[in-house]
């Protein structure tokens, strides 16, 4: 367990060297489960690799892959991103923003946006990576802005929700939110539905904010702190919310995973779930790695669990992403898991790297990785067993 102080705020790093979680420095550590073998009903191939250098390992920064469904962008922790084909990995352009980057992209409007560790935002053309502005919002961007034409809307460490104009960066409006004294590394990406812009924070509230002014429609408790420490009281909401129709789902950590309605904010359902990764979903599940990295489905209509897979615990799990017939999952070693929609059991492996997999993309037939170390590397299930 790290800790660090930063802008006065102290930050739990849910980070374990050789070991995924968050212990007292008196607890048994739980060693990452050892890979079990299993008879693969999927045989996948590697379609392209590329890379855009330092990832900033051990950072536990909010640089994941995001695409428009042609081109997948992705930045590193040293400046450089880089726009690839989907399909064929070819490159489109590269370039160094010089910066240090630490969340995003989010792409909207042919802008693919960027927040740093040092409290700017940059906007690069979609079509060329030349910058066509940056700003600076005065807080760590530890998340993926969201992005639409009307506003891209940023988080930063430091509780504020800040909203610019995609034309120029100017700031359109901000609000300010408490920050618990102990939080987790890493923010929850916002999230722009139609004039709606959702948002969770640290001391574990989930609301929704009008996109042209910040104006707050609802505010929601995930998950009330609980305990006596303020270890146990940690409620953060990490994982990014996901917007299903009318329907919001969100997990928290030492919390709870909870649907809600969009519009009002009103908890349709809730259960007790603890994760920090995040969800994926089809039209009828829900699926989550949970803070000890049990991969677990749940029904969308009320919560109840369908299937749960044990069998990689402690092995630092991303979200878990649908990619046709399988949820896919990235762990601490480099591997990509697939695991069968229906019942939770293993179809492939694949080592794609050696470096912890920081986030899982879903692009048209492929699967794209990115690493700790920078890289990423697209999958393709080429046959059935």
């Amino acid at each position: 367990m790290i800790a660090a102080l930063r802008h006065g705020t102290l930050l739990l790093v849910a980070i374990m060297l050789g070991a995924c979680g968050m212990f007292r420095s008196d607890d048994p550590v739980e060693a990452p489960a050892e890979l079990v073998d299993f008879q693969s009903s999927l045989r996948i191939d590697r379609v392209w690799q590329a890379s855009t250098g330092r990832g900033g390992d051990r950072l536990r920064l909010g640089l994941l892959p995001a695409t428009d469904g042609a081109r997948v962008f992705a930045g590193g922790h040293d400046g450089r991103v880089i726009a690839v084909d989907a399909l064929e990995g070819t490159r489109i352009w590269q370039v160094n923003t010089r910066m240090s980057l630490a969340g995003g992209p989010a792409v909207s409007d042919d802008l693919v946006i960027f927040g740093t560790i040092d409290g700017h935002v940059i906007a690069l053309d979609g079509a060329t990576g030349a910058e066509r502005w940056r700003v600076f919002v005065g807080g760590e961007v530890l998340a993926a802005p969201a992005a639409s034409t009307r506003a891209i809307v940023v988080r930063t460490v430091d509780g504020r929700l800040i909203a610019l104009a995609p034309l120029d960066g100017r700031r359109l409006w901000a609000s300010d939110h408490s920050v618990p004294r102990l939080t987790l590394r890493g923010n929850s990406p916002p999230v722009i539905t139609g004039s709606t812009v959702l948002a969770a924070f640290d001391s574990g509230r989930i609301g929704a904010y009008a996109l042209s002014n910040g104006e707050t429609l609802w505010e929601q408790q995930l998950a009330p702190p609980a305990g006596r420490t303020e270890l146990e009281r940690l409620v953060d909401i990490n994982a990014r919310p996901i917007v299903l129709g009318r329907d919001l789902y969100v997990v928290g950590f030492q919390g709870r995973l909870a649907s809600l309605a969009v519009e009002s904010g009103q908890v349709l359902w809730a259960r007790e779930l603890s994760s920090y990764a995040g969800v994926g979903a089809d039209m009828s599940r829900l699926y989550i790695a949970d803070a000890n990295s049990e991969v677990l489905a749940a029904s969308r209509s009320n919560g109840n669990s369908v299937w749960i897979n044990n069998e990689m615990r402690m092995r630092d799990l991303t979200a878990p992403v649908v990619a046709g017939t399988s949820v896919v999952v990235g762990d601490l070693d480099g591997f990509l898991h697939w695991l069968s929609v229906d019942d939770g059991r293993f179809q492939a492996r694949q080592r794609v790297g050696s470096s912890r997999v920081l986030g899982v993309l879903s692009v048209s037939d492929l699967v794209v990785a990115q690493l700790e170390d920078g890289r990423r590397a697209a999958s393709r299930v080429r046959a059935y067993n």
